[in-house]
């Protein structure tokens, strides 16, 4: 018998067997497939995985910074020390600019000081990153009553109970807004020209004054004197005619 060359013996290695069934010819041509190595990704592909990698690492150490600096900012805030908890607040923000959490604490702080329009800026910024975020409700609410913006306050702390409806705290602030939006609607009924400021009433160029008044007019001016009474308060005033 002719002996087959190792050349030949693999080509004729990978051509089925026509005595194989199909089940035995498809696991052969799978265990050929499996012990073929597989092909090296693209350049390309590695270095967009690369970069997705270094993105995600520096996302995971800026929200770990962050979280760092808040909770330092929280023990000042509770210390009192509350200028030094809104610096932290603000460096924990320069990593993750959308926290909703940092931002209402920052906006806590601010009331703290009475800052109440960069509170409410806070506020704002914290219930676009976090919609359902109850707390930038609360700060935001809280800073526009102290600014007697009670209309958008009530708003504010409505949404407070529709988040949390156990919140009593939210309820009370809830009912106190209710409360100064009516009085000041009353306070509005009531007023006429009776409880007007004189001073936004009065109007000199309304006064009548009589043909026969040489005095300052209150409209401004003066009647002019004769020339003889001006030659005598001018005498008056010399040096040594002063009265005594």
């Amino acid at each position: 018998s002719t002996i087959m060359s190792e050349d030949n013996k693999s080509a004729t290695s990978s051509v089925p067997d026509a005595t194989m069934s199909d089940e035995e010819q498809s696991q052969s041509s799978a265990s050929t497939s499996a012990a073929a190595p597989a092909a090296a990704p693209p350049a390309s592909q590695s270095d967009d995985k690369k970069e997705k990698d270094k993105e995600e690492q520096s996302h995971i150490f800026a929200e770990a910074k962050a979280l760092e600096l808040k909770d330092e900012g929280n023990a000042a805030l509770m210390s009192g020390k509350v200028l030094d908890a809104i610096r932290l607040y603000s460096e924990a923000l320069e990593f993750t600019p959308t926290n909703a959490i940092v931002l209402s604490n920052r906006a806590f702080a601010y009331v703290k000081v009475e800052n109440y329009g960069l509170a409410i800026m806070d506020a704002t910024n914290a219930i676009k990153a976090d919609p359902t975020y109850a707390k930038g409700y609360y700060r935001r609410g809280t800073a526009e009553f102290a600014l007697n913006k009670y209309k958008a306050a009530r708003k504010d702390f409505k949404k407070v109970c529709q988040l949390k409806p156990k919140d009593r705290d939210a309820r009370t602030r809830l009912a106190a807004c209710d409360k100064a939006v009516k009085e000041a609607a009353f306070a509005a009924a009531i007023e006429s020209e009776e409880t007007i400021p004189l001073s936004e009433s009065y109007d000199p160029n309304q006064l009548s004054v009589d043909a026969g008044y040489d005095g300052p007019h209150p409209a401004g001016g003066a009647v002019p004197l004769p020339d003889a009474e001006l030659d005598m308060e001018e005498e008056l005033f010399q040096p040594g005619h002063l009265p005594i």
